[in-house]
């Protein structure tokens, strides 16, 4: 392509035609997290502006040093969307060339973002979760409900059962019959009880929307099962105090964003900063140390994981001639 002539452009379906599978995208997050732990990326915190309680817009921005990538996502999240038929997060990821500044690319950010925060929690479980674990339990059942047992099962070949709830019995009744078609050799059911599925789950996995974190705040300290891996992508907005007391180790994903959600009331029970998942990567904390210990990461989702996953998929799309090429002048 002409750097400074023209940008790529790639629509949802063109991002998904490229193939990055799962595991591809997590072993994208293992490089990405390790050189985060090896300060090799330029990353500062989210930008997020939030005109009223139903919208939020978040900009996230990064330079990762050993590939070139650089860019920003410019995502927002309105929980009315649904009653609109609309996704409830829409967005895109604009790439720029390092050495001249131009875009090069810009592309939906809407399925990248799935995958890429689920690809998050399969590294946590790669690197935490006990290998045998067999039981998923599930609270929410959108489209991160999805990629985040896609990737549970990617990364933990003995799952055999999955509970899932969600406070809406059609969104639940969707999602068992879509994962039961995408994993035949897994019993999927739904429940009605979200203590029965917390009690049962070896990992869990929470994907409802923060904004919702009142109706999802149901976990109590006696809910968790001894070795429960769990990794919620909505801060701790499942459990109580007492709950999230109950976790013998904590991880988060990035520091700032932790001290971020801190000042705006969240991890209130937390008295020390946890080690972030680069830190686990590159030797500067320990992992799982036992078998019955319960393990917990809070994953806030940072530009990173945008920006190394969006070059892997521009560099695809450009191989396989995909997109449109749109001029700048």
């Amino acid at each position: 392509m002409k750097i400074g002539k023209e940008v790529l452009y790639l629509t949802r379906s063109e991002v998904q035609k490229t193939g990055l599978t799962m595991k591809e995208y997590i072993d994208l997050m293992e490089e990405a997290h390790r050189d985060k732990g090896n300060k090799a990326i330029l990353m500062p915190p989210k930008l997020t502006l939030q005109p009223n309680e139903n919208l939020f817009m978040l900009g996230m921005g990064c330079v990762v040093e050993r590939t070139g990538a650089a860019g920003i996502k410019w995502l927002s999240g309105c929980a009315t969307n649904r009653d609109k038929g609309l996704p409830r997060f829409t967005g895109f990821v604009i790439l720029n060339d390092l050495e001249t500044g131009a875009p090069v690319c810009i592309m939906d950010a809407t399925y990248l973002t799935a995958m890429r925060t689920a690809a998050v929690s399969g590294l946590a479980l790669r690197y935490l979760a006990n290998k045998d674990s067999r039981v998923v339990g599930v609270y929410g059942c959108g489209m991160e409900g999805r990629t985040n047992l896609e990737a549970a099962i990617c990364e933990c070949p003995e799952i055999c059962q999955v509970y899932a709830w969600a406070p809406r019995r059609a969104s639940v009744e969707r999602y068992i019959e879509e994962m039961r078609e995408k994993f035949p050799h897994v019993r999927i059911e739904a429940s009605e009880d979200p203590k029965q599925v917390m009690r049962e789950a070896d990992i869990f996995l929470g994907s409802s929307p923060v904004t919702h974190g009142d109706e999802f705040k149901l976990v109590r300290a006696d809910w968790l099962k001894p070795g429960l891996t769990a990794v919620p992508v909505n801060t701790e907005s499942h459990f109580y105090d007492e709950a999230v007391e109950q976790f013998h180790k904590i991880y988060i994903d990035d520091t700032a964003m932790y001290e971020l959600c801190r000042e705006k009331g969240h991890y209130k029970t937390l008295k020390e900063t946890p080690p972030e998942l680069s830190e686990l990567l590159t030797g500067g904390t320990a992992g799982r140390e036992g078998k019955e210990q319960k393990i917990i990461t809070f994953t806030e989702g940072v530009g990173l994981n945008d920006v190394a996953c969006g070059e892997k998929i521009f560099r695809l799309a450009l191989e396989m001639g995909i997109g449109t090429m749109l001029p700048l002048e």
